[in-house]
């Protein structure tokens, strides 16, 4: 019997996070895995007196902390959250004469410290004053050098060439201390890897708390092991591997995985977001420059006002209407906020607990474990014997005459299993080959391929039929209902060592129905047919797609054999007498018409001739022998017309006659 034993595993990865968690976090009791790459972390954080929690975190966990914490606890709530901002350097330097570039270096400094007193010292020299400027300048070998001007107590401008052992004192005290300030400012922005989240707790009286949030976590997997048997059977582990991410080390710590696709999104809370506002220009344009004069129009108009008083008096009226004030917008009311986080993972001694819900499959991984920041755990789930077969699959189409072997295994666990790799051995001869497992949901199946089965092979013939169902004329459009019919046949050669069972995967065609006495079930994209095939034996499969069509054609405008063709399908006797006669009537039709349009095109052929002898004839003397014979030829040609054009009279006639027979036999469906 191939046999297994089931170990925990942990590896220790090559290059471990860095351990951002204080000691004053709490303790971690849960981490709560989700496919959806994210951890949830529960933690007994400790109150203190003042009623603070406060939690160390990586900078990069501040967003989704602020997103997702929740306390649990029924009586607890939080309050509010403070925390250093995004930007503390930016915001430090704010209050302070000078940005951060300047103390990069002395002359820098110094540019920045312009008017200040100080007292510097280069080259075993001293100036002591305020400082003017700092001048770049190039000395006689082309090296720059900086050039100190300040103004002394004296009043007198005194300079300093700042050389590499230049130092600066700050003379002004409160500068002194702003400096220093800068300096401490500078020196955490080199660190500022991490934030204390300081969450403001009212209601509990209890020394600690617990505390979830959400943050971001690699994906655990699952790598599954299978010992199929010839008993139908198969031995069924899944394992899981996570690694700790978290950026702490895990201490006795409960581990509960769920496969759930959740929803996920991120958005930088602890960011600086600054609304647009329209800029309102400030109005420049001088006032007080008198308007030049454009002369009074008053005096051109008046006649005009005199002789329409009233038209003048109604335009004065008007007057714009007064603004409606405008409403106060309501104020929205606050969102509620829940106080209690729910929702507790049943756990076991003896082996993972598992439990599903609509969404997911839960895996509570039984005790605690400890596990370093950065390091791989890997630790069985699920442990458990489920029927299986081995088969030989062949899907439709494929380049390959031979099937592919494959084990049909059915859930049987009692909960949904999470997608992974598959390893499967034979309890005989060992390893097999590898699949990929797709999520598998309780009491379903799953076909698991791992190797091509060259001992059988398989041919498909498809035979296309159409069989006419009704046939209807109706206002000179004939409406053709057919069923269109593909018989597809399988033949199956069997392996000569033993019986195979053969899976046929046959597409499903969209709007046809399928039938086939091999059937057993389908998938989204195909039919299954399954049969036992004995050992050197042929066997045949039949899978039959069917589909009813309906098409309308213009019976006039049909050619006589199609008429003929349905007639000859059409179950309704007297239909297909009427169309067996329309076929013959159409004959006689298309027939004379293509007579007409010969004499048309010789009479066409005659009179281009005529036109090429009157021109010849133009061209010669009127007293030619070559003119006398153009002149019979333009006779014979004219006598030539004159009879294909009696005859076409004659045949106009048949054609006019046929058309209405053709008319006459359609008002008779």
């Amino acid at each position: 019997m191939f046999h297994r034993t089931v170990v925990s595993l942990c590896i220790a990865a090559l290059a471990p996070m860095s351990v951002w968690a204080s000691d004053n976090n709490g303790s971690i009791r849960e981490i709560r895995l989700s496919s959806g790459g994210l951890a949830e972390i529960v933690r007994a954080a400790p109150v203190s007196q003042d009623g603070t929690i406060r939690l160390e975190v990586p900078l990069d966990q501040v967003d989704d902390i602020l997103k997702s914490l929740v306390l649990n606890s029924s009586t607890a709530s939080v309050s509010g959250f403070s925390l250093t901002g995004p930007r503390p350097l930016e915001e430090s330097f704010k209050g302070l004469p000078f940005p951060p570039e300047a103390l990069a270096s002395v002359p820098a400094l110094l540019t920045a410290l312009q008017g200040a007193a100080v007292t510097v010292t280069s080259n075993g020299k001293t100036v002591q004053g305020k400082v003017l400027g700092v001048e770049p300048r190039k000395g006689a070998d082309g090296a720059q050098f900086f050039l100190l001007s300040a103004l002394t107590s004296a009043g007198a401008v005194a300079t300093l060439e700042l050389s590499q052992d230049a130092s600066v004192a700050v003379d002004d005290t409160a500068l002194r201390d702003k400096l220093v300030e800068a300096a401490d400012a500078m020196a955490r922005a080199k660190n500022d890897r991490s934030r204390v989240i300081s969450i403001h707790v009212a209601g509990t009286s209890n020394n600690n708390v617990d505390v979830s949030y959400v943050i971001a976590s690699p994906i655990w997997k699952t790598a599954y092991k299978v010992v199929a048997r010839d008993d139908g059977k198969a031995r069924l582990q899944a394992w899981t591997v996570l690694e700790n991410a978290s950026g702490e080390d895990w201490k006795h710590v409960k581990i509960v995985l769920s496969s759930a696709d959740p929803v996920t999104l991120r958005q930088r809370l602890h960011q600086l977001y600054w609304k647009n506002r329209y800029e309102l220009p400030v109005n420049t344009a001088s006032t007080n420059v008198p308007r030049a004069d454009t002369g009074n129009l008053a005096n051109r108009e008046q006649a005009a006002r005199a002789a329409e008083p009233a038209a003048s008096a109604r335009m004065r009226a008007i007057r714009p209407a007064p603004a409606a004030p405008m409403l106060e917008a309501a104020a929205p009311a606050p969102i509620a906020m829940a106080d209690q986080y729910g929702g507790a993972v049943a756990s076991a001694q003896d082996g993972t607990a598992t439990s599903e819900s609509d969404v997911s499959a839960t895996f509570a991984l039984p005790g605690t474990y400890d596990l370093a920041n950065g390091d791989t755990l890997s630790a069985p789930i699920v442990d458990a014997e489920v029927p299986a077969t081995m088969v030989s699959v062949y899907q439709a189409g494929a380049s390959s005459p031979h099937p592919v072997a494959a084990l049909m295994l059915q859930n049987t666990t009692g909960v949904s299993l999470p997608g992974g790799i598959l390893t499967i051995y034979d309890a005989q001869s060992g390893y097999v080959g590898d699949a990929q497992l797709v999520g598998l949901p309780n009491e379903d199946t799953r076909l698991v391929s791992f190797a091509t089965d060259r001992k059988v092979s398989i041919t498909e013939d498809q035979q296309p039929a159409d069989e006419v169902v009704e046939i209807k004329v109706v206002d000179g459009l004939l409406r053709l209902t057919q069923k269109a019919r593909v018989v597809t046949r399988y033949t199956v050669s069997g392996a000569l060592d033993g019986e195979r069972v053969v899976v046929i995967e046959h597409p499903v065609r969209p709007g046809w129905t399928f039938s086939s006495p091999a059937s057993d079930g389908k998938t989204a994209t195909h039919h299954r047919l399954k049969a036992t095939v004995a050992a050197g034996k042929e066997q045949t499969l039949e899978a039959v797609d069917e589909q009813l069509q309906r098409n309308a054609y213009a019976v006039v405008d049909t050619a006589p054999d199609m008429l003929l063709a349905w007639s000859a399908s059409s179950p309704d006797k007297a239909l297909a007498a009427k169309l067996v006669q329309l076929a013959e009537a159409r004959r006689k039709q298309i027939d004379a018409q293509a007579a007409l349009q010969e004499l048309d095109e010789a009479r066409e052929r005659l009179v281009n001739e005529q036109e090429r002898i009157r021109q010849n004839l133009g061209a010669v003397p009127g007293s030619s022998d070559l003119s006398t014979r153009y002149l019979k030829q333009l006779e014979s040609s004219e006598n030539e017309i004159r009879g294909l054009s009696d005859k076409r009279a004659a045949l106009q006639d048949d054609v006019h006659s046929l058309d209405g027979k053709v008319q006459q036999i359609l008002r008779t469906f």
